[in-house]
């Protein structure tokens, strides 16, 4: 039969096997102390993930996800020929249909 301890009926038996081992009525007190301060700790850190849990749950839904082929901001859209001046740096006709610009930084 298990001995019956005030202030342990949450803890496993691990701890009441440590309980029962200590001797002298200060060890015991010391004991109950440290899982006072255990609890207490616990208790507080059930409170901030309540909290937490609160906060997340009534966070507003995220925005549904942009089109992957969309053109972002800042960065060419692949759909849209843009010219380029190359005026008096180009070899060939004005008028071609097709330009390939190359540069190149020579340091």
């Amino acid at each position: 039969m298990k001995p019956k301890l005030p202030g342990l009926s949450g803890l496993g038996g691990a701890a009441l096997a440590v309980a029962v081992g200590c001797q002298g009525s200060g060890s015991f007190a010391k004991l109950q102390e440290t899982l006072s301060e255990i609890s207490a700790k616990q208790d507080t850190i059930t409170a901030k993930l309540d909290a937490l849990e609160a906060k997340v749950g009534s966070a507003p839904a995220r925005p549904a996800a942009a089109d992957p082929k969309a053109p972002k901001p800042g960065q060419p859209d692949p759909k849209v020929t843009y010219k380029v001046p190359v005026s008096g740096h180009s070899k060939g006709p004005d008028d071609a249909k097709v330009t390939i610009v190359e540069w190149s930084d020579f340091q």
